[in-house]
């Protein structure tokens, strides 16, 4: 994670053996840290050595001066230097909650032995400063060990190029004799015995202080010699911090074996690569893939919001994390889950931060759920020992209570409804989350359904989609819309009616070829007469353009016709046809063809091969074939031919047959007479029947063509019958087939001109307008007038149709003349939403009673989940307590014995940090959440990765970057808190050695505070919700500036229509004076009495712009108390002048904050943490007595310095007041070197804007929900009073400057909001601060069921 370089650098920072650390080298003391104490020398009587002997002595309290004499000035003079001390030592105290005020002496002096000067204590007593009366106290801090000065030591080790041994680093000096002779001759025997070279000044043991001696750095380097230390019996009450010291052996374990070569040389080593740090810190799961958090393991005690709960399942997923929280944003809620959730899971946290205000306010909130007695707060590792001790005493003794309480029947039943009720949470998201994916989804349609609710009416006119629908996908129908659009624009140019309405696409026509369809428009009505006229000719009536259609369509048909009635013989079957056609009942109608064919065989082949016998009657036709038949009989043998010759009746007539027919009587003609006999009598059969069907005699002779002519004509009869414009033709037509045939003839031939001359129409013309001109040759006027004016239009339009695909010119043709885009919208969108609906029946649920009911659900279980989270924390808590215990054989319990006589014993008490070395483990199941500064972890926890499973860094913009390494690196994961817009990291008691910077220093030692440092590695998020202003007008400046508008504030809804502006602006027109406005500073203290009759236990904050402003209007105010005047809440320097006890319990956040907040008076530099009820700001700049206003802004106009002005007008919770003496007009900052200047102006015209009433709210801007419509664009109504103004609410009804109600809907704020947010803790806020609200869906704006009630819907 972090370069041998980097640590080797923050290690040097941290131990901070340069000149200018003031525990190694006092050159002057600084009335506000420092005072010699010879010069309370005989101020009560004694000599000033009297004051160590009593140290020395351990007396609890020492009398060091009146607080106030009007006899004596020098004291008088002293007592102020004193108050002074006991102010910055109670603001380190409030601040850090490290207590640094101690008495040095003896003083060393000299050279190390690099040429080091030294002047610094080397012995510490700890004491505080109070008055008790009116004596100035010094009050021993009887926990904390006399000791010898840390910095000292390492300094000595460190230039004199070796390590000291713990015991010398450890020495204390407890167990000295209590005689102040007997005490140096120890501290003289130790050092002898030590290795430490320390020579010991006989001076030392004349019971007299000396005057400290001011002497310059240079003066010492000149006086003194390398090597050569002196003590000196010099003492001084002052500040020296000494808790950073405990950082740096942590950082020896970092660095393992480099540690020695870094302490013995200057000079860095070269950069490491990364890699080779890896092991020294945990794997931190950076990771931000989604993990999913069930419900029931999450047990957050705290209400909490959307953002608060987002960064908790991130960190639960395993996540290490940057969490940016912004002012009011809830940190310290945050925080108090996420130790709550960790420890119900038997793990480990541990809270870092450098201020003692948010370690009290995390623990107040652990306290309010119960875990007080799981959860230790350490201010200060030395003094809370026996708090700490005593805590885990009394947890030991509460072991066997605890497994009591959890083995009843009701901790049984707390699981089971608190796993009932998570479930109930999961199932409720789970469909409260399918309704909002598939109210935005837009995978299916291409945009959202809510986009569809919007934008379409289901009232309206629309034109069946239903088979079409799923190819018109809304998102990609611009092209096709606007296409639309287009045509449709040329199509109300030219009119319903336009007579070229129902014309062919001109798409590829052109201008040019205007004329050539002129001439054709212009040539119709002469061929139509022509044609007409033809035709009344030869058919005496006239045909329609159908008919000559029909004609052609005829042509094949009609020739064959021809050909079949043209061929021979013509005459005879043409007189057959017409007979045919006089006679329609002619039986032959009713005889088939097939039959007349069969007829016509049959007759041909009777009458073909040796013919019929034709002499004989009909009737002797039989007799003969019998007569035949026994002749052949007889002849088949000799004797029958024999006998039959001579005796045969038939012989005569059968050679008279034979004769007839031209054959000779023989055996070889007897066959050929008997076939043509029964040829005949076929022939006979076919004549009746013949004769029957054509109705007309019928011989051999004509038999054939008889049948053959009928059959022709029968067929021809037919096929005149099937071409009906031949049956119109006049009787004249008729008379021959010649005649007939040539007007069939030039019938066609016109028929195939009328063709042509069609085909020639349709290159310009469609079917209609060919048929409408047939018959009305006459409109070829009005088509060629509008041609030549419209004919670009005509061809525009059809190229724009020609564009349409096949599906889009099916939409226009259902559309008509009338279909305009808004149709094919509406009607495209309802089909899609039919479609979506189907698929995702959930989304009918807000026209039901099912969405509503959900968000019910939602809200009881996330209410009962609350409260049982609690209880369950607690009977988690309770059973990590008793788990695995050890019993003896008599049953007396062995785990926590060793463990409860340490913490319980009076004497050889062991320090926190050995007891947690040898009974962590049994510690941590006691009390598995602690509370400390960097200092105090590295102080009491041993060095051990992962010893902690979650480590919280709170305030983290304000810690150094090595102060906070020690502790990551005994987590398994961390969680870094803060706000990059505030306050960088600063010390003003503390020095830091800083490195050079060079070209190619790491980025790690270019940033300052533990959270910049962490953004470089960790993922980050952002609370979002901001709790502390009541008044929009408090937060939005910094809303605006600073976090872009991602705050999300709801005031109350009586305050807010109270309309009374949340800040004030006073110009008081004081002067600018040796860095003070004493005008504004009497103003402040005015007005915190005016304060106290107008805003009646309210608590009040002061925040100055420069140092010297600040101990000002301190300095009155005390002023005041001193005199009896009431200053509510004043913190005042000395404890017997505060309204609490020092030692009162840490402020509730919930609490009324006048039970336990003072009034504080600060400069801008340390008010970050703080928050009051009423902030005054003294601007403190005006000018001078001159009338001259100088451009000086102190630490506005550094680097940072607008973050500063962020933190300040970020503290108050109900109002502000501006104390200045200039207008922002007045302000000259366009040259300034920062952005610091600037910022002060803008928020003084923003001050004074709210001031005069001209401040409005603006509406939340948020990146639009996908798609373009949003419902309350549609719902919002000037006139009705719903307008989009607060940033908290879609929309708000107003009357007049009062506000009624909110309306939420599904828009942007919901799209971007948690389920749980927008549908439990948003209306949970709304309640709480009783606002009327009402939420509406698009669906039910689509359905036309939305009503906004003129009266207010009810909170």
């Amino acid at each position: 994670m972090l370069s041998p370089t980097v640590l080797k650098a923050y290690l040097k920072r941290l131990t901070n053996l340069s000149s200018r650390n003031r525990s190694l080298l006092l050159t002057n003391l600084p009335v506000e840290q420092f005072l010699d104490l010879h010069e309370l020398d005989f101020l009560d009587n004694k000599p000033s050595f009297d004051l160590v002997r009593q140290l020395i002595a351990r007396r609890p309290a020492i009398p060091l001066c009146d607080v106030m004499d009007s006899r004596l000035e020098k004291g008088n003079e002293v007592s102020k230097k004193l108050r002074k001390i006991a102010r910055t030592d109670r603001f380190i105290e409030e601040e850090r909650g490290s207590e640094d005020l101690y008495v040095g002496y003896p003083f060393v002096r000299g050279k190390l032995a690099d040429g080091t000067v030294i002047h610094g204590p080397l012995v510490f007593f700890p004491v505080h400063l109070e008055p008790q009366g009116n004596k100035w106290m010094l009050v021993r801090r009887a926990d904390e060990s006399i000791m010898l000065n840390r910095s000292f030591l390492m300094a000595y080790g460190y230039y004199n190029q070796f390590i000291l041994p713990d015991a010398v680093l450890e020495h204390t000096l407890d167990e000295y004799d209590k005689d102040a002779t007997v005490f140096r001759t120890q501290l003289y025997e130790w050092l002898k015995a030590s290795p430490l070279e320390i020579n010991f000044n006989q001076n030392l043991f004349t019971d007299q202080l000396q005057w400290f001696d001011p002497v310059k750095k240079t003066d010492l380097d000149k006086l003194e010699r390398n090597g050569e230390l002196k003590l000196y019996p010099e003492a001084v009450l002052g500040i020296f911090p000494q808790a950073g010291s405990y950082l740096v052996p942590d950082y020896e374990v970092l660095l393992e074996g480099e540690a020695l070569q870094f302490l013995q040389t200057d000079e860095l080593p070269e950069p490491t690569s990364e890699e080779s740090m890896a092991g020294l810190f945990p794997d931190f799961n950076t990771s931000q893939k989604p993990v999913s958090v069930r419900e029931e393991t999450l047990h957050t005690p705290l209400a909490l919001d959307a953002s608060q709960e987002e960064a908790i399942r991130r960190i639960k997923a395993g996540e290490s994390m940057v969490v940016q929280g912004p002012p009011g944003t809830g940190k310290s809620q945050l925080i108090g889950n996420l130790m709550a959730d960790f420890a119900a899971q038997g793990k480990r946290v541990l809270l870092v931060c450098q201020k003692r205000a948010a370690l009290d306010v995390v623990y107040e909130r652990l306290r309010q759920v119960g875990m007080q007695p799981f959860s230790a707060l350490i201010h200060d590792f030395k003094n809370d020992r026996k708090a700490l001790y005593d805590q885990i005493a009394g947890q030991i003794e509460r072991v066997e209570e605890y497994r009591k309480q959890n083995y009843g029947l009701d901790a049984i039943l707390l699981e089971r409804n608190f796993d009932q009720e998570s479930r109930r949470i999961d199932q409720t998201l789970a469909e409260l989350q399918a309704f909002k994916e598939a109210l935005f989804d837009e995978t299916e349609a291409g945009i959202s359904v809510k986009q569809l609710y919007l934008s379409s009416d289901p009232t309206a006119e629309t034109i069946p989609l239903a088979d079409v629908y799923t190819q018109f996908r809304p998102d990609s129908v611009a092209g096709f819309v606007e296409k639309l659009r287009e045509y449709g624009a040329y199509l109300t140019r030219l009119g319903s009616d336009h007579p070229w309405a129902d014309r062919i696409s001109f798409a590829p026509f052109s201008f040019g070829q205007l004329p050539a369809l002129k001439k054709m428009l212009g040539d119709l009505p002469v061929f139509v007469k022509t044609i007409t006229e033809q035709a009344q000719t030869l058919a005496h009536h006239t045909f329609s353009l159908a008919d000559w259609e029909t004609v052609q369509e005829d042509e094949w048909e009609t020739t064959a016709l021809l050909t079949l009635l043209n061929a021979d013989p013509s005459t005879p079957r043409w007189q057959w046809v017409r007979r045919l056609q006089q006679q329609p009942d002619h039986p032959l109608f009713r005889t088939g063809p097939e039959e007349l064919e069969r007829m016509e065989a049959e007759l041909t082949n009777c009458l073909g091969g040796t013919g019929i016998e034709k002499s004989l009657p009909v009737t002797d036709l039989p007799n003969m074939v019998q007569r035949l038949q026994e002749a052949i009989q007889s002849h088949s043998s000799f004797v029958g031919r024999t006998v039959w010759g001579w005796f045969s009746k038939d012989k005569t007539g059968l050679q008279q047959l034979a004769a007839t027919n031209g054959l000779p009587l023989s055996d070889e003609t007897l066959p050929v007479l008997l076939e043509k006999v029964q040829r005949r009598i076929r022939f006979e059969i076919l004549r009746q029947q013949i004769e029957k069907n054509v109705d007309q005699d019928v011989t051999a002779e004509n038999a054939v063509l008889t049948v053959r002519l009928a059959r022709q004509a029968l067929e021809a009869v037919r096929r005149l019958n099937a071409i009906s414009w031949l049956n119109a033709l006049p009787e004249s037509r008729l008379e021959t087939i010649g005649v007939f045939s040539k007007t069939v003839a030039q019938l066609l031939e016109i028929g195939r001109r009328v063709a042509a001359q069609r085909s020639q129409w349709q290159s310009f013309l469609s079917e209609s307008q060919i048929q409408r001109l047939w018959q009305e040759p006459t409109q070829t006027d009005a088509l060629i007038r509008t041609l030549e004016r419209d004919i670009d239009l005509l061809i525009e339009t059809d190229r724009l149709t020609e564009n349409f695909t096949v599906s889009e010119r099916d939409i226009v043709q259902r559309l008509g003349d009338t279909g305009t885009v808004g149709l094919f919208l509406n009607s495209l969108h309802l089909a899609w939403i039919e479609h979506l609906e189907g698929i995702y029946p959930i989304l009918r649920g807000v026209s039901s009673l099912k969405i509503s009911q959900l968000e019910t659900a939602l809200q009881e279980s996330v209410r009962k989940k609350q409260t049982l989270s609690r209880q369950i924390l607690l009977v988690k808590l309770r059973e990590k307590a008793y788990q695995n215990l050890a019993f003896n054989r008599l049953n007396n319990l062995v785990t926590y014995r060793e463990l409860s006589h340490q913490v319980t014993k009076k004497r050889n008490i062991w320090p926190v940090r050995k007891l947690m070395e040898q009974h962590s483990d049994e510690v941590f199941q006691l009390v598995p959440c602690w509370m400390a500064s960097p200092e105090s972890v590295s102080a009491i926890f041993p060095m051990k990765p992962g010893l902690f499973d979650l480590v919280i860094f709170d305030e983290a913009s304000q810690c150094f970057a090595e102060n906070g390494i020690p502790a990551m690196y005994r987590a398994k994961q961390v969680v870094i808190t803060g706000d990059s817009k505030q306050l960088q990291p600063s010390d003003l008691y503390r020095i830091r050695f800083e490195t050079e910077p060079g070209e190619e220093t790491p980025a790690a030692l270019e940033v300052e505070s533990l959270l910049d440092l962490a953004t470089h590695y960790f993922p980050q998020t952002q609370l979002r919700g901001h709790y502390r202003s009541r008044s929009i007008d408090l937060i939005d400046f910094s809303n605006r500036l600073f976090y872009k508008n991602s705050l999300h504030l709801l005031p109350d809804f009586h305050q807010l229509n109270r309309r009374e502006p949340a800040i004030r602006y006073l110009n008081v027109k004081g002067i600018w004076e040796n860095n003070t406005n004493e005008t504004e500073a009497r103003a402040v203290v005015a007005l915190i009495d005016q304060l106290a009759n107008e805003l009646p236990g309210r608590s009040i904050g002061v925040v100055t712009f420069n140092f010297q402003q600040q101990q000002l209007i301190q300095e009155l105010l005390e002023e005041h108390a001193l005199a009896g005047l009431a200053v509510p809440g004043l913190q005042p320097a000395v404890p017997d002048l505060q309204s609490a006890s020092a030692n009162a319990a840490p402020k509730s956040a919930s609490a009324s904050p006048t039970s336990t907040e003072t009034t504080f008076v600060k400069n801008i530099e340390n008010v970050q943490g703080d928050e009051r009820d009423v902030i005054i700001f003294s601007i403190g700049y005006a000018p001078d007595v001159r009338g001259k206003l100088s451009a000086q802004f102190g630490s506005l106009n550094a680097k940072g310095g607008e973050n500063r002005l962020n933190v300040a007008v970020t503290r108050a919770r109900e109002r502000i007041y501006v104390v200045t003496s200039i207008y922002p007009q007045q302000l000259s900052v366009d040259n300034t070197a920062n952005e610091g200047p600037k910022v002060l102006k803008q928020y003084l015209e923003y001050a004074l804007s709210v001031a005069d009433g001209s401040y409005a709210p603006q509406p939340r801007r948020t990146e639009r929900v996908p798609g373009a419509r949003l419902l309350k664009d549609e719902l919002k109504d000037t006139k009705t009073g719903l307008v989009e103004e607060l940033p908290f609410a879609d929309l708000t009804r107003k009357t007049a400057d009062l506000y009624e109600g909110l309306v939420l809907t599904d828009d942007d704020l919901y799209y971007e909001s948690t389920l749980k947010d927008a549908h439990a803790y948003t209306p949970f806020a709304l309640q709480m601060k009783n606002w009327p609200f009402l939420r509406v869906y698009s669906r039910e704006f689509w359905r036309g069921r939305i009503t906004i009630p003129s009266d207010p819907p009810k909170a």
